[in-house]
């Protein structure tokens, strides 16, 4: 309220209670990352793409996007249990569709797409995009990124061979 320069009153006018808050917070999190990653699909080819969308996660500061799921499923438990507090399922889904079904579905499409062009090999491109997102979006917060340079080119780099070395094991049909 004090960096908003607001009273409690007006924030209750705009948000139901702290649960709301977070909830509108969140979404509008996920629009800004949802336009930088649709931009980053934009880039000509596969290897381009890769690298525009390890550079929103592993450049810039992201949220804990793991975490503020963990939470949002706590409020939705929460909500479950006692109607009057947390957040109803059908107010979270649309936070929830950005990382189960709209990110993963158009990674998707690029795995096929470069697939398609002899770029990668894989027999299984809906679990490719679903763990290299979750790669993707919980690297600049794993523990394993304190242990490796942090220069934001360094960053990117490590990253970027995370995603490689998977692809490669997923081309030669390592069980991952």
């Amino acid at each position: 309220m004090a960096a908003a320069d607001v009273t409690q009153p007006t924030i209750y006018y705009y948000f139901l209670n702290k649960d709301d808050l977070f909830l509108k917070a969140l979404l509008d999190l996920l629009q800004e990352i949802d336009q930088d990653f649709n931009s980053a699909l934009r880039e000509p080819d596969f290897p381009s793409r890769l690298k525009a969308l390890a550079q929103i996660f592993a450049t810039t500061p992201t949220p804990n996007l793991p975490l503020l799921f963990h939470d949002l499923n706590q409020r939705v438990q929460t909500n479950a249990h006692n109607p009057n507090l947390g957040i109803p399922l059908v107010e979270a889904r649309q936070a929830l569709l950005y990382v189960n079904q709209v990110w993963p579905r158009a990674f998707e499409n690029q795995l096929r797409e470069a697939r398609r062009l002899g770029q990668i090999q894989t027999t299984n491109p809906a679990f490719l995009s679903h763990y290299l997102l979750s790669l993707l979006t919980s690297y600049a917060h794993s523990p394993f990124n304190s242990l490796t340079p942090t220069s934001p080119d360094q960053s990117l780099e490590t990253l970027l061979e995370f995603l490689y070395t998977t692809l490669r094991l997923v081309s030669v049909n390592a069980q991952i």
